[in-house]
């Protein structure tokens, strides 16, 4: 009986009917609640409906129910780290997917580029959290207003809410709402401070750290950076240690030695540029 009511949630899935879907996976956890794909398929369809909270109770219940040193919960983790991250909790979603991301590595799993990607994210996020303190420490105006943006957006997020208790809009609606409304007050964020620098002639700016000079597999700036024959960067250090340990590309997991890695002069070039002109960014 279980098993049909996750058939059928996984047909509504596919015909986009995520609440529907939702609906189906509840009912097969009360009929079963020891199966753990019922849990990571609740969670991917809450993570359509952007329903943070369910999804890391999801991904947990999954991980608890295989157990933390089994493979199969690489999945789980990489949708727990990217409710934490939906719930502004970065720190955990990076000790999470780090640490899945390391197990993905050891076991060539599927699962690793989509870790290294909630890594950046998370390390991303607490980056930005650290840089709006460090502004908003240098300037108060520019912190008032930003506050205000802020709660200007809890706001409007609460009156969407309200509309969807009300049944005036569906879970779906209420997520496309709070993902416009989330995204139109960083634009304006980022408008605010874009303004603040050029009337501080760069003394207020926000620092950010390019995607492409970060190795990933330790997630740091590279400094001697090398690419793999699949067309990625890593630094040298950590993509030497791997391959010669797995053997295989560690994203497309294809097989591969220490000498097929090529020097990227170019990257290293533009790494070390970079670093130059921003020498806060080897703490990053």
């Amino acid at each position: 009986m279980a098993q049909a009511l996750k058939t059928k949630g996984n047909e509504l899935f596919k015909q986009g009917d995520f609440s529907g879907a939702e609906d189906l996976y509840s009912q097969a956890i009360l009929k079963d609640p020891h199966d753990p794909t019922f849990f990571t398929n609740r969670a991917i369809t809450r993570i359509k409906l952007a329903k943070w909270a369910g999804v890391e109770h999801d991904a947990r219940a999954a991980i608890d129910i295989y157990g933390l040193k089994n493979i199969a919960t690489l999945k789980s983790s990489y949708y727990l780290s990217q409710a934490l991250l939906g719930l502004q909790r970065p720190q955990e979603a990076y000790d999470v997917a780090v640490d899945a991301y390391q197990l993905s590595l050891t076991e060539k799993n599927v699962q690793t580029e989509n870790l290294s990607r909630a890594v950046l994210r998370a390390k991303q996020q607490i980056w930005a959290a650290k840089e709006t303190s460090r502004l908003r420490e240098m300037n108060e105006t520019l912190k008032n207003v930003e506050e205000l943006i802020e709660k200007n957006l809890e706001r409007s997020i609460a009156e969407s809410k309200a509309q969807l208790d009300a049944g005036e809009i569906g879970d779906i609606g209420f997520g496309e709402d709070c993902k416009a409304l989330r995204e139109d007050a960083e634009k304006m964020i980022q408008d605010v401070r874009e303004a603040f620098r050029v009337a501080s002639k760069g003394e207020v700016q926000e620092r950010v750290v390019p995607d492409y000079l970060v190795d990933g597999i330790t997630f740091e700036i590279m400094h001697d950076p090398v690419i793999t024959p699949s067309g990625t960067s890593f630094d040298r250090i950590g993509i030497v240690k791997y391959v010669e340990k797995a053997g295989v590309d560690p994203l497309t997991r294809a097989p591969m030695t220490v000498h097929d890695l090529r020097n990227n002069y170019a990257l290293k070039a533009a790494s070390e540029e970079f670093l130059t002109k921003n020498g806060w960014a080897v703490d990053w």
